[in-house]
């Protein structure tokens, strides 16, 4: 497929080569909760076509850096169309808890948000408000993406693919490792010592993964294996020989989405993500939220031993 280079959007930054399909890789910018749809390209009246996505969410909702860069334009005095980061539009104007309009940039802008000033995928910017020609549509954010030479471009697809800080959903990061190939992004080989993809066995109950890279991967004990399969009936039987000749790449970790684990001298428990990235969940009832009621159920003690194939990434702070 073709690639071209773009600028992402509201910030000013080093361009970036992206699919045809204008799909940019961002940080969604509201944190929380929201609704939103493909409203790019929808009538506006006096014959104005809506270039952005409109985020519909609560006032004082925080909105979120979605990539590294610079702010090129922060205006102090409201303008017709309300207090703006760039392509971030209605920001809020209110003192928290009206509508009085006379919020200012104080209730607009962080106090770390100035013209010029350097900012960091997921870093706070302002709050959602219904300022300007928003007032009487209700609180949200207008947002687009741009080119460097100004053309608007549907920022839709970038926003349902955008990644949520301190956010976990079991069942999205299930899909992101269908295989244990996936999951440690395995590359395959030519002339593999074994089939990818496959589980063997020689002469002990010892079962093992057959990598992309035409190694063996060690599942260190039954729930780790029951996380990725449900029985062992795909399991080969080959020789203790075949099997010396197989190189033992690595301990296989849980599936991703699937339990919780927790180590014996640590009384955190944590999700686990793709890539055997373990996310700390933050509450109890958090973790209810994202695993249900039974969700202590979920939780497997995992040895120190084993911690070593494990690295710690954010805490889960949200389900959204």
């Amino acid at each position: 497929m073709p690639k071209i280079v773009l600028v992402i959007f509201s910030l000013s930054l080093i361009p970036l080569t992206v699919t045809a399909e204008e799909v940019r890789p961002i940080v969604f910018p509201v944190e929380g909760e929201v609704s939103f749809s493909d409203s790019y390209g929808d009538s506006r009246s006096g014959g104005r076509v809506h270039e952005g996505v409109d985020i519909f969410a609560p006032k004082m909702r925080p909105l979120i850096a979605t990539v590294d860069g610079r702010i090129t334009m922060l205006p102090q005095n409201e303008p017709y169309y309300g207090y703006a980061i760039y392509r971030y539009i209605h920001v809020n104007n209110d003192t928290p808890g009206t509508d009085d309009g006379q919020g200012g940039v104080v209730y607009a802008y962080a106090p770390t948000i100035t013209d010029n000033a350097r900012v960091v995928a997921g870093q706070l910017l302002g709050w959602v408000g219904d300022s300007g020609n928003a007032e009487n549509v209700g609180s949200h954010l207008h947002f687009e993406i741009h080119t460097p030479d100004g053309t608007p471009i549907n920022p839709y697809l970038s926003l349902v693919n955008a990644s949520h800080p301190g956010a976990f959903d079991p069942e999205i990061t299930k899909q992101t490792a269908p295989t244990i190939n996936d999951d440690k992004q395995l590359l395959s080989i030519s002339s593999p010592a074994c089939q990818s993809n496959t589980l063997v066995k020689a002469s002990t109950d010892a079962v093992y993964y057959c990598g992309a890279d035409g190694q063996r991967y060690v599942f260190p004990n039954q729930k780790i294996y029951l996380s990725w399969y449900t029985n062992f009936s795909g399991v080969i039987t080959i020789t203790d020989a075949e099997l010396a000749n197989i190189p033992l790449g690595g301990n296989v970790t849980y599936r991703p989405g699937v339990r919780m684990v927790k180590m014996t001298t640590d009384p955190k428990v944590y999700a686990v993500a793709a890539g055997g990235i373990l996310r700390h969940v933050t509450s109890p009832e958090l973790a209810r939220s994202i695993y249900g009621e039974d969700w202590n159920t979920l939780v497997d003690d995992l040895s120190d031993a084993f911690f070593v194939n494990y690295h710690l990434g954010d805490p889960i702070t949200t389900i959204f």
